[in-house]
């Protein structure tokens, strides 16, 4: 029974994936990153805003951008440095959005008393790469590994 079952998961994610017997394995990894920043601070930093401009580019200029999001969490008494955070990002992204991918930014309000003080010093990014909209991500030329 479980060697039935894992023969049918196997072959409904080569489905899944559009995959035929010779095709390699395709991946969509880091559609999404985290940026770690220093609390109670609303500058990136020169390392953050590289990593954030050579993953938006590796999106970009590789299997398209159909949408980003942008989300920043912050204690309610902190929103303001939540949204600096988001203003920060969002002039490196819209010095590299030629093709004018839609970009949402939100402040994610946690309650006061929030205890995860990693998590509120934090961005996440989050891709929908132009090629799932298609159906391409993983079809000829866009095998992809990351």
């Amino acid at each position: 029974m479980m060697r039935l079952l894992a023969a049918v998961s196997t072959m409904a994610l080569g489905f899944l994936l559009g995959l035929g017997h010779d095709a390699q394995a395709c991946s969509l990894s880091d559609r999404q990153l985290t940026i770690q920043l220093e609390p109670r601070s609303a500058e990136l930093g020169a390392q953050n805003a590289r990593v954030l401009a050579e993953w938006f580019l590796q999106w970009r200029d590789g299997l398209g951008i159909e949408s980003l999001i942008v989300v920043a969490p912050a204690v309610k008494s902190q929103k303001g440095i939540a949204d600096e955070r988001l203003h920060n990002v969002a002039r490196i992204f819209e010095r590299l959005n030629i093709g004018k991918a839609p970009i949402a930014y939100e402040v994610e309000v946690r309650g006061d008393s929030f205890p995860d003080v990693k998590y509120l010093n934090s961005l996440d990014v989050s891709v929908q790469p132009a090629c799932i909209k298609s159906g391409t991500c993983c079809q000829g030329g866009n095998t992809i590994s990351r």
